[in-house]
């Protein structure tokens, strides 16, 4: 997925920050995870049961590229070093220090857009 989409206008109670396309429910569903560039950040979204989760895109750990970790029910296993985040909550397991942004989600149709 690709953040060349334009801002959606900024919703009450998003503290000024725009919404912005990531991608689609349809291409989520099918594939559990997928990375996006939007406003020149990096983003990963996660499908966790009915719930739709966008986090930073590279683990606070050594930079992994989380979306590409295991999902076993809201806990996300990072690819590189094995460090487990909650996802409803950006907690670390293994690292109180560690913490796994994570940022607003609205779905409007098929489209995921993240408050950024």
């Amino acid at each position: 997925m690709s953040g060349a989409e334009e801002p959606v206008s900024a919703q009450p109670g998003d503290g000024g920050k725009s919404l912005q396309r990531v991608g689609s429910l349809a291409v989520l569903r099918s594939a559990g995870a997928f990375a996006a560039t939007v406003a020149g950040r990096r983003i990963a979204v996660f499908s966790v049961g009915d719930d739709v989760v966008a986090t930073q895109g590279r683990c606070p750990h050594a930079k992994g590229p989380i979306h590409e970790g295991a999902v076993l029910g809201e806990m996300l296993t990072c690819p590189w070093h094995g460090y487990t985040f909650n996802l409803h909550t950006g907690t670390c397991e293994d690292d109180p220090d560690l913490i796994l942004e994570r940022y607003d989600v609205r779905i409007d149709g098929d489209d995921i857009l993240v408050a950024i």
